[in-house]
């Protein structure tokens, strides 16, 4: 597999910022996967933040979550952020290994 340079994807401030933020759901270096859509990618939560989504405008919790070397979209990109409703934890990710959309 081909080195990919590592790119933080686009995030974009919040024009508001509430004083007390919601609970984090995710930890950071838990597994977590996209759940929502077929061959989801999965990887580990290295960072979070209050934001709206760059593509979406949603507003509130996002994970900087670094993509497994197996993960689908691996071969394009490093890392992505992810909305907290589009993620789930998936215990037992050892790095470099395949997961399914049905684990």
């Amino acid at each position: 597999m081909p080195d990919v340079p590592p790119q933080i994807p686009p995030v974009a401030l919040p024009e508001v910022i509430p004083e007390t933020l919601p609970p984090q759901r995710f930890q950071l270096g838990e597994s977590v996967r996209w759940f929502q859509v077929p061959n989801g990618d999965f990887g580990r939560v290295i960072g979070v933040i209050y934001t709206e989504e760059a593509s979406c405008q949603v507003t509130g919790l996002h994970y900087l979550v670094l993509l497994d070397e197996q993960s689908p979209s691996r071969s394009l990109t490093s890392y992505d952020f992810a909305f907290e409703d589009d993620l789930q934890s998936l215990p037992n990710l050892q790095p470099g290994h395949t997961r399914g959309n049905n684990v």
